[in-house]
């Protein structure tokens, strides 16, 4: 599931930020309406509106807008139903196992406002988070830094994929010299290691681009699936 919720993230990239905003649909024929139901600070809607006709200039004719945690919560409770209702960010860290460790892929960050969550992140690998930044930003990748967030943890809903290898009873198997592993699923991610010829590890998934996540002792990662580096078997 977490390499899908992963792929969705990536998805929203560019969208706008929408206080109460959970795929909200937007088109030229009704942003204003819907922005003016949505936000009543005249400073946010112009915010909103800038965005959205920025966005409309490029040739976009639909946009969909979300705040930080109709971000999570449509794939998780209306897309998926691994939830029953909707929820806000203070709930969502309740719903988290909090850590001290530096966050990596699959954890969700927050900010707090004392001890209650205000805004949430969610790590897309190792150094790099989705955020609904705001009205001025939209959905953006973020690269974490410890000083922008207060608390962190590792989502229950996802728990078992980050914290326990998992059991497909499939694996893949190097068959090339050397192949390195990394944290997504391109040639573009941090190398996390190199796998050499004889290596075994679990398997997770395919990736949509066709990489096999794998378990590690390093943390989930992704491997090459062609043919002269790597075979799935079981």
């Amino acid at each position: 599931m977490l390499i899908e919720f992963i792929a969705y993230l990536r998805e929203q990239l560019m969208q706008p930020y929408l206080w109460g905003g959970q795929h909200t649909k937007l088109t030229p024929d009704n942003y204003k309406s819907v922005i003016a139901r949505k936000e009543s600070d005249a400073e946010k809607r112009r915010q909103v509106e800038a965005y959205c006709e920025a966005m409309f200039a490029t040739g976009a004719t639909v946009l969909y807008a979300y705040d930080c945690s109709g971000l999570g919560v449509y794939w998780l409770y209306n897309l998926k139903h691994l939830w029953p209702g909707d929820v806000n960010a203070n709930t969502m860290m309740s719903r988290c196992i909090l850590k001290q460790d530096r966050p990596k892929r699959g954890w969700w960050v927050f900010k707090c406002s004392g001890s209650r969550a205000t805004h949430i992140g969610y790590m897309v690998d190792d150094e790099n988070l989705i955020e609904a930044k705001g009205r001025k930003y939209g959905v953006v990748t973020t690269k974490f830094r410890e000083k922008d967030w207060d608390r962190w943890g590792i989502p229950r809903v996802f728990e078992d994929e980050i914290i326990d290898p998992p059991v497909t009873g499939k694996f893949v198997v190097v068959v090339g010299g050397s192949v390195n592993v990394r944290n997504s699923d391109s040639k573009a991610g941090k190398v996390m290691f190199t796998a050499h010829k004889g290596d075994i590890f679990p398997y997770i998934s395919t990736a949509p681009t066709g990489w096999y996540e794998i378990f590690t002792d390093k943390g989930n990662g992704f491997i090459s699936n062609l043919p002269k580096y790597t075979k799935l078997e079981g």
